[in-house]
């Protein structure tokens, strides 16, 4: 069955009142009438509230792709009626993850909606949390379609038989039939129905024991619902496919190594010479914009570094050496920091950290630390309570005169290298990453570095958005420079630099 020929009606509904279930028009779904979710099974599934009036507030259902990433249904904020125009949501959006009970106000997040991106020729659109959800895994996306007759579940927080505004998440069984269009058709097992409030929430198929996203409910006839005219008795639905789409899901929500404001725009953190630690925004360009302090004192003497995600919401946090001890300090979202989180002690106060990103490639960041004249990895482990691993010695001696900074992975081998400038003779060396969670031999990524020439140095990420790995840097007479990445036939080199910082740098004690 194709959607126009089932000409269901789309399933998001208000949250107190009856909306027009039963025309049978594009109007979206929300509540599967099935089985309430055993203990908190599906927590991935979000309950999505839409609109700021109590009298008109629409409720639908979603699921969590990414820890600060939701696919729902682009009709849930249209009806259905009109295209949905990518940005800021037009109404108050606010959704509810990780808590399958909703009257269990102890587990699981709510967050605001900051930004929807549709999909465009799809009843789909992500939607960006103002921060991330940590402590939820998000749901496993489907790479190969249904097929004819395939068991799924579907779940949603929409109206059941029985009830408007239920508490719980409600799972039901249907029949899946897919073809080469965008649309699954639906066909309820038992007494199973989809119905206002359930659009937007996932249908998934069991994969070597793992729930797995296969498409996401848009209409259905709402047969059986509370509400609906008891002469409806179809209980057939459509949803949209997502396993074909899963490269605009994963690319959507990506995050930029360097990134602390959630722009996919990589920044600078410094500190300056009174111990306040700035977050400088990336315009994109290789330029920054105006600080803003996220450390109000006593970051002098630190080490401090970004790249990686430590607390697993999917937003990139600070980690810093303070007094020997090893802390992450959680981004809230904007770039400003919660309290630290003490992840190891013990190190020297002269300490060189660096943030490299996945050194290991497991999935978690990763720490380089030099002391003592060697070089350490410190594999991370993230989540609400992040941690590192006993450090791992990865060079055995001539770091005490190495300049350390992190450019991601410059010569774009899946493998993130490592920059050190040697202090002596102001040559700056790039080390190749290799799959071991080692670093190469080294070549010369460019001369001139010196400690007078160019006091600070820190590895940009893709600053300017080219692809490249680039850099920043601070200069004699106090300004900051961008270089841009380049390449030669020995590897990753520096580029053109261009000046992006007038004579205040000089006040900057380290950058990162």
């Amino acid at each position: 069955m194709s959607a126009s020929r089932i000409r269901a009606a789309v399933v998001a509904g208000t949250v107190t009142a009856l909306t027009a279930g039963s025309v049978l028009s594009a109007t979206p779904v929300h509540a599967v009438a099935g089985t309430p979710a055993a203990g908190n099974a599906y927590a991935f599934t979000a309950k999505i509230e839409i609109g700021d009036s109590e009298d008109t507030k629409r409720a639908c259902s979603g699921v969590l792709v990414n820890p600060r990433w939701v696919v729902t249904a682009a009709s849930c904020f249209t009806g259905g009626l009109t295209e949905l125009a990518a940005g800021k949501p037009a109404e108050k959006t606010v959704a509810t993850i990780g808590r399958t009970d909703l009257t269990r106000t102890t587990v699981g997040a709510t967050r605001n909606a900051v930004a929807l991106v549709p999909h465009p020729d799809r009843d789909l659109v992500m939607v960006k949390l103002a921060t991330g959800v940590a402590g939820v895994k998000p749901v496993a996306l489907a790479a190969t379609p249904v097929t004819a007759g395939e068991s799924v579940q579907a779940a949603g927080f929409g109206r059941t038989k029985t009830t408007w505004v239920p508490d719980t998440l409600h799972t039901a069984p249907f029949t899946a039939v897919g073809d080469s269009s965008a649309n699954v058709a639906l066909t309820a097992t038992g007494e199973a129905t989809i119905c206002q409030g359930d659009a937007g929430g996932p249908v998934l198929r069991q994969a070597g024991g793992t729930p797995e996203l296969v498409a996401v409910t848009s209409r259905s006839w709402q047969g059986g619902c509370l509400g609906t005219p008891s002469t409806e008795t179809r209980t057939g639905a459509v949803a949209t496919r997502v396993d074909d789409v899963r490269a605009w899901i994963t690319s959507t929500a990506f995050a930029a190594p360097g990134d602390m404001t959630g722009d996919n725009k990589p920044d600078l953190v410094a500190v300056d010479n009174l111990g306040k630690l700035r977050l400088y925004p990336g315009t994109g360009t290789g330029a920054l914009g105006s600080p803003t302090f996220i450390g109000s004192g006593g970051w002098s003497g630190a080490s401090v570094t970004h790249r990686g995600d430590w607390t697993g919401d999917a937003m990139e946090d600070i980690v810093a050496i303070v007094g020997g001890e090893l802390r992450v300090y959680p981004n809230r979202g904007d770039g400003s920091l919660a309290a630290p989180i003490k992840i190891g002690s013990g190190l020297p106060t002269t300490s060189k950290l660096v943030g490299v990103g996945d050194v290991t490639r497991d999935g978690q960041p990763d720490l380089v630390i030099s002391y003592n004249d060697k070089l350490y990895r410190y594999d991370g482990v993230s989540g609400p309570a992040p941690s590192v691993a006993a450090p791992v010695l990865i060079g055995t001696s001539g770091w005490n005169v190495m300049t350390l900074t992190a450019p991601g992975d410059a010569d774009k081998d899946g493998r993130v290298d490592l920059l050190a400038r040697d202090t002596r003779d102001g040559v700056l060396y790039h080390y190749l990453g290799r799959s071991n969670g080692t670093f190469g031999s080294r070549t010369e990524y460019g001369h001139g570095y010196t400690v007078t020439n160019r006091p600070l140095i820190a590895g940009a990420s893709d600053a300017n958005l080219d692809g490249v790995a680039d850099m920043w840097t601070t200069a004699g007479d106090g300004t900051l420079w961008f270089y841009k990445g380049g390449t030669s036939i020995h590897g990753p080199i520096d580029g053109p630099s261009t000046k992006v910082g007038s004579r205040s740098w000089d006040t900057i004690r380290s950058i990162s």
